[in-house]
């Protein structure tokens, strides 16, 4: 089933938002049940006072009756200034989550489309991501690409363990 709408997340939605970054984690990561439980709890606290202050702004992707189908969030992160750049901030699209049963229905793409719709309307001229193998097919789709970003891990404690791409072969019906 398609969404019927996308709106944007309020505190009222916080478990929601957690459950959803959770279900990220377990279908691109490996990490043990305690781990993520520890993670719900240092997210959630996060999370709760940047929607507060609107310094991240959630996206919920819904069907008629109202169920969170899919959700992600643009969080304003901040940035160093530069030459030809004033803001602060740079809208980072995170979290992207869709429930199993919605997959393949437009549910991702519609968030990234009203994502991108508000950093727009918000005056940021670019947005930023890191794409999991899982999205990074509808985060192309909508216009985004490849960046020069670099890291070098300074301790080896805390890598996340990436899980491998599984394509699912579909049915035909």
């Amino acid at each position: 089933m398609a969404p019927s709408r996308v709106r944007k997340a309020s505190l009222k939605d916080l478990d929601t938002l957690v459950r959803h970054r959770r279900g990220m984690w377990v279908d691109i990561a490996r990490f043990t049940p305690e781990e993520l439980d520890a993670g719900d709890r240092v997210y959630r606290r996060w999370v709760r006072p940047r929607l507060r202050s609107g310094r991240l702004v959630g996206f919920i992707a819904e069907d008629g009756r109202g169920r969170a189908l899919a959700s992600g969030c643009v969080w304003l992160m901040p940035r160093q200034p530069r030459p030809s750049w004033n803001g602060p901030s740079v809208p980072y699209l995170m979290s992207m989550y869709t429930e199993p049963a919605h997959r393949g229905k437009g549910c991702a793409t519609r968030i990234v489309r009203e994502a991108i719709r508000w950093a727009r309307a918000h005056g940021y001229d670019a947005m930023t991501l890191h794409a999991s193998d899982y999205g990074e097919a509808i985060y192309r789709r909508e216009g985004f690409g490849r960046t020069m970003e670099m890291r070098l891990r300074l301790r080896s404690r805390g890598w996340v363990r990436w899980k491998a791409r599984r394509t699912a072969k579909r049915s035909k019906v």
